[in-house]
């Protein structure tokens, strides 16, 4: 379990270091925008599509992090009533069958993405391309963290099924 922890907190690390890079850049590129637009220096014309491209890095690069925190949607209007065994087969049914296909998939398309745009785009979109790789390649990592979590706890070597849980919400006792 100590590898899973080490890589856990290596999903984590680049989740946070990216969501303050791009969101600091994103608000600095915008007030770089309206002073633009005051005094007419004809910057923000070099970098139209910077804050597009910086929200896409942004979303990709934080997958696994947010799905780590227990941060993406669900019903929880009936997952409150679970008990932590029942969500832990959930989760782990749902990230075998689910989760780690999707992941997949994304890698698969992103990877081709990623091998044309170096062939025939500009340098610009390679960032966005790298992060559309790598993003579903932590998530992956993310969604099996989470199932071998859960398997853990199902045979009773964990306290506690994965994701952690957000707070409020019931936890099996």
């Amino acid at each position: 379990m100590r590898f899973l922890d080490w890589i856990d907190r290596g999903i984590r690390g680049i989740g946070v270091v990216t969501a303050w890079l791009t969101v600091v850049s994103i608000a600095a590129y915008g007030a770089l925008q309206m002073l633009d637009r005051k005094l007419q220096l004809g910057v923000s014309s070099y970098l139209p599509d910077l804050s597009t491209s910086l929200l896409f890095i942004l979303i990709f690069l934080t997958f696994g992090y947010t799905y780590l925190r227990d941060g993406h949607v669900r019903v929880d209007v009936l997952r409150r009533h679970w008990s932590a065994r029942r969500i832990a087969w959930i989760e782990l049914i749902g990230g075998l069958f689910v989760l780690l296909p999707l992941a997949a998939i994304l890698t698969y398309y992103g990877w081709d993405g990623l091998m044309r745009t170096t062939k025939y785009a500009e340098t610009q979109l390679w960032a966005q391309r790298i992060a559309g790789v790598i993003g579903p390649i932590l998530l992956a990592l993310a969604g099996m963290i989470v199932a071998l979590r859960n398997i853990a706890f199902l045979t009773g070597r964990r306290a506690q099924g994965a994701p952690e849980q957000a707070s409020g919400l019931h936890n099996g006792e």
